[in-house]
């Protein structure tokens, strides 16, 4: 504690409020999921926010959103008493999870628990599908059974073809185009496999809608290799994070992979002495070994020799922040590249990781993995 809180008036303060004894275990328990001494700061403040406002009162979910909802709003507390929201849930929930007190999950009906497993196998055995694209999916086939209240399997023979088209109407309209798109082909695809299972009376998913994706007409078919390199300028290869990000934008640029690839590359997949990549590719089935450029071999070494945190994953890019060392997933990767994008003064024109792929396969001579 006073290596993080280095006044003693500080210290006496925090072992005099109503939760003391618990701010020295939380205390504890952030350094060691590795967050930051700035972060342990802000988090303590709010919790000592919370003691104060609680007094004898008992930690449970219910006081924690009563103190959220109704007294931050108000607050005329004396400083320091943060009121930024989403710090006072962060700092919350992490004091939750230590005391073990984490929101149970909703009891899921015996029916949709056992129709999502073999869906979910359906979509990575049967299918070969990436792991990104089976979680949405399966997101989308737990939404659309909770919307009609399944309870029995003989309730899906009853599923109407307009009922099921207004829904994806209904929900899609509030989102993005892209967004909905993906939500009609996921209700499409969880629709054909009720059919192939004969829960259905009939194919259902020719009656979902689809959604005009007028925004992506307007991104270049291409971006020209001066502007990939100057997205890769934007990273500062001495730090540990952007060791990692070099790395991750380097496997896109200069191997074309997709974003999923690369958050399952393993740390065991570089071969130092080959100068080979080996990926596992879900939709493949198979080991892929893929020869790495200079530039690429030597990013990926320095970052295992000197960034990439201590880690339990064999996955190679984990994430550098709290939780350290967890993998970072696909939509993470998309985030290094808008982020950079952003300080190369290319916000749009890339914004995403699709345009870098496609760049890549326009050169001559780069074949894609498939």
């Amino acid at each position: 504690m006073e290596q993080i809180f280095r006044r003693e008036s500080v210290r006496a303060r925090i072992l005099g409020n109503p939760l003391g004894p618990v701010l020295q275990q939380y205390i504890a328990y952030l350094e060691a999921r590795g967050h930051k001494p700035s972060s342990v700061h802000q988090y303590v403040f709010a919790l000592e926010h919370f003691g104060n406002w609680l007094g004898a009162g008992s930690i449970s979910h219910e006081s924690v959103d009563e103190f959220v909802s109704r007294h931050i709003p108000r607050c005329r507390c004396k400083k320091p008493a943060p009121c930024t929201s989403h710090c006072i849930r962060a700092a919350l929930n992490r004091l939750l999870e230590m005391r073990g007190l984490s929101r149970p999950d909703a009891v899921e009906p015996a029916v949709v628990t056992r129709l999502l497993r073999e869906y979910e196998t359906h979509l990575v055995v049967v299918a070969g599908l990436a792991e990104s694209t089976a979680y949405y999916r399966l997101r989308h086939a737990r939404d659309l059974l909770q919307h009609f209240t399944v309870q029995h399997a003989s309730q899906l023979r009853g599923w109407e073809a307009a009922e099921l088209a207004d829904y994806v109407a209904r929900t899609g309209r509030r989102w993005k185009p892209g967004s909905g798109q993906q939500l009609a082909s996921s209700v499409r695809s969880f629709l054909r496999f009720l059919l192939f299972k004969g829960l259905v009376r009939r194919d259902l998913a020719a009656a979902i809608p689809s959604f005009a994706n007028w925004r992506l007409s307007s991104l270049p078919a291409v971006v020209e290799r001066t502007k990939l390199e100057k997205l890769l300028a934007a990273v500062d290869p001495a730090t540990p994070i952007g060791m990692r990000d070099r790395g991750a934008l380097l496997c896109m640029i200069d191997l074309g992979l997709r974003a999923s690839d690369v958050a399952a590359i393993t740390a065991d997949g570089v071969d130092q002495l080959g100068n080979v990549l080996r990926l596992s590719h879900a939709k493949e089935r198979r080991m892929t070994e893929l020869p790495m450029t200079k530039r690429l071999a030597l990013a990926l070494q320095r970052y295992l020799r000197e960034g990439r945190p201590p880690s339990a994953s064999g996955v190679l890019f984990v994430i550098h922040r709290a939780p350290i060392g967890q993998p970072l997933k696909p939509i993470g990767i998309r985030g290094i590249v808008v982020r950079y994008a952003a300080q190369a003064g290319m916000a749009e024109l890339i914004r995403g990781t699709h345009i870098i792929r496609h760049s890549v396969g326009n050169r001559s001579g780069v074949a894609l993995l498939e």
